[in-house]
């Protein structure tokens, strides 16, 4: 019979259910579980925000040649259907800053850059925008792997698509105006110095232009227009035309328009100097002064300049930037002279001559028909005096501007006026071309007084302007080169002791005595009307040579007015218009004025280039002293009556000799100095 009862289970063997077992499983449950959240959330925020641990970048560089091969071309293509997604993403690459945080890494861009080299026949004006964005990359302080994979995209971007060849110039010239920074640069990039990334400039301008001739026609135009503005720092024009005379070197197609081109600039730079001066009518030597002191201190950033000057009165500013033009014309033309100075030492004739010629098409062009230039045609007067040919070729071309008829009456008398000043001035122009100009300039004086003083009715620099200005140059040439004119029996140029020592009257070069006496003698009475200062000098050189005694005539001129001698051609309305000659006042507006373009050379660092060029004006040898310091000394012994015992006729020409002072050299004053008066281009 079968039981229904349950079986009896011992007791050893019954393990009976307790709350407490049950809490404990399900507690070490649940904490197992949150011990595994935890662990895994701490794994996830290890592997998320660990800064030293960029998966994103590490992927991206790591990227094959042939996976951006094709996301380049796919790029390209779906562009070209209006998918503009993967193109803007590649624009982006490279108009990113590479040291902004998350740019792609040089080597990554690299890549890019030798994919996109592949397909440059596919970036047609649909891709300009993603051209644009290579061209105007961040690449010149990049690694030199890189830059040499930019360089070879670009020579075959111009090579297929020519038309972005001004843009590319444009780029690279603009460079050499505001220079890259050395920190524009990715981090697996190594630091660079300036001065390399200027030479990458050159390199990359240097295979453009050898691998397309043509590149030379864009390139001129665009160094003119990316030229600094006047305005702009010394610092500024002199790393521009430093690079530009660079390019010059190994461009020598453009050598000629590049010369010509800085000669310009600086020229104009030159004539606001000494129009502004003389607005401000201050001392040049003073203004100058300033300027070193500036030159000598630190360098200013360009928020202290401004700073500064804001809190300068209008006046002060004015003066202020006069200093800055001063320094930086200074500057420049110290770098034109090393430039130059560095073709002609190394004494290859082919290019001292070319460069020279240069040098002569600059100042017929440029420097000669430039109003006031003060400066800048002394790098003719200094390397012209570098050998005796050279020296010839320059009075040559002054002599045949001069007198060249085709050409405007005023460019001829500046020609007179550069002839003169150049003869008078230069150290190294030798006695044998001093006698040369001087006859000619004698034989055309003489030429034009047989010419015109048959017609003359007295002075007048309007209709005899040509005449005034040739006999003016003879003037002021005498004024410094009357050695070269006194012949001696033994043929050499006279000592002091010569002059002081000397009996009777000199012997004097040719038919320079004649000439002279006969011109100033004549109608057209050239005392009248040269530069008072001029004509007061050559009057006491004159008389102390025993050469010409002019004071009775400079007498007579007193009495002669200029106004009533030219009235008829005013009132036919040639005065009719107001100019700068007419602002003058009384008879100064019917005389010339003392512009003599070699006068004295004040730029401070620059003069250095023609100390030993240049004959400094002295008086002759026991020529009487000024006729103020004459005076102190009459003051001084004015108790003593024995003074006014003197000999009748010294007396008298002493008397004519300060009374002629008084009219031509101002009120009671004969220069002692040329190198002391002023003067202005005003011819």
């Amino acid at each position: 019979m079968v039981s229904l009862a349950a079986p009896r289970i011992p007791a050893n063997n019954f393990m009976a259910p307790t709350v407490s077992s049950s809490l404990k499983r399900k507690q070490r449950d649940v904490s197992s579980d949150a011990e595994n959240d935890i662990t895994v959330q701490a794994k996830r925020r290890r592997v998320t925000f660990d800064p030293n641990i960029d998966v994103q970048v590490v992927m991206e560089v790591e990227k094959s040649m042939e996976l951006v091969a094709e996301e380049v071309r796919r790029a390209i293509e779906k562009h070209a259907y209006g998918e503009k997604g993967e193109y803007d993403q590649l624009r982006s690459l490279f108009s990113e800053s590479p040291t902004a945080p998350g740019t792609a890494h040089s080597a990554l861009l690299q890549k890019y850059i030798v994919a996109l080299k592949d397909v440059v026949p596919l970036l047609d004006y649909n891709c300009k925008g993603l051209v644009h964005s290579i061209i105007d990359c961040s690449w010149i302080a990049r690694n030199e792997h890189f830059v040499q994979a930019y360089r070879n995209l670009l020579r075959s971007l111009l090579s297929v698509h020519p038309a972005y060849t001004s843009t590319v110039l444009q780029m690279l010239v603009q460079m050499f105006r505001e220079t890259p920074s050395t920190t524009a640069r990715a981090q697996d990039d190594p630091a660079i110095q300036p001065a390399h990334l200027t030479q990458r400039i050159h390199e990359c301008l240097r295979s453009f232009l050898r691998q397309s001739p043509m590149a030379s026609t864009y390139l001129g135009p665009i160094i003119a227009n990316t030229f600094p503005h006047s305005s702009d720092t010394a610092k500024i024009h002199t790393r521009y035309i430093r690079n530009i005379l660079q390019i010059s070197e190994y461009c020598t197609e453009l050598k000629g328009e590049i010369l010509s081109l800085v000669t310009d600039k600086i020229a104009k730079i030159d004539v606001q100097i000494q129009v502004d001066m003389d607005d401000l009518e201050d001392d040049e030597e003073e203004l100058v002064g300033r300027a070193i002191n500036d030159a000598e201190g630190e360098d200013m950033s360009d928020n202290e300049s401004v700073s500064s000057e804001e809190s300068l009165d209008p006046e002060d500013v004015r003066k202020r930037q006069i200093q800055e033009n001063v320094n930086k014309l200074d500057t420049v033309m110290d770098l034109l002279f090393t430039h130059y100075d560095a073709v002609f030492a190394k004494g290859d004739l082919f290019d001292s001559d070319e460069l020279f010629e240069s040098l002569l098409v600059q100042f017929s062009n440029i420097i000669l028909p430039t109003y006031r230039s003060r400066h800048v045609q002394f790098l003719l007067f200094h390397f012209s005096q570098t050998s005796a040919d050279l020296t010839e070729r320059f009075a040559g071309c002054c002599s045949h501007l001069a007198f060249d008829q085709l050409r405007p009456h005023m460019l001829r008398v500046a020609a007179a006026a550069y002839l003169a000043s150049f003869i008078a001035r230069g150290a190294h122009v030798s006695g044998a071309v001093v006698r040369d100009v001087f006859d000619l300039l004698c034989h055309h004086l003489e030429r034009l007084r047989v010419q015109q003083e048959p017609g003359c009715k007295g002075p007048d620099l309007r209709r005899y302007g040509t005449y005034y200005a040739i006999c003016q140059a003879l003037l002021y040439t005498f004024c410094f080169r009357w050695r070269d004119l006194i012949v001696l029996p033994d043929g050499r140029t006279p000592t002091d002791q010569d002059i002081i020592y000397h009996d009777g009257d000199f012997a004097w070069h040719g038919s320079v005595h004649a000439i002279l006496h006969k011109n100033i003698f004549s109608k057209l009475n050239p005392l009248k009307i040269c530069a008072p200062s001029i004509v007061a000098q050559f009057a006491r050189m004159a008389l102390h040579l025993r050469f010409l005694y002019v004071y009775p005539l400079l007498e007579t001129n007193k009495r002669v007015r200029l106004a009533r001698t030219m009235a008829g051609a005013y009132l036919a309305g040639i005065g009719g218009r107001e100019t700068a000659l007419t602002q003058k006042r009384g008879d100064d507006m019917f005389l010339l004025d003392a512009y003599f373009p070699f006068d004295p050379y004040v730029l401070p660092r620059s003069r250095r280039w023609i100390e030993h060029d240049y004959v400094q004006w002295t008086p002759v040898p026991g020529m009487p002293v000024d006729r103020d310091e004459e005076e102190d000394d009459s003051e001084a012994d004015d108790d003593d009556e024995d003074d006014d015992d003197d000999d009748d006729e010294e007396s008298g020409a002493s008397e004519a000799e300060g009374e002629a002072g008084a009219e031509h050299g101002g009120p009671g004053h004969v220069p002692e100095d040329l190198d002391d008066q002023s003067t202005e281009a005003s011819v």
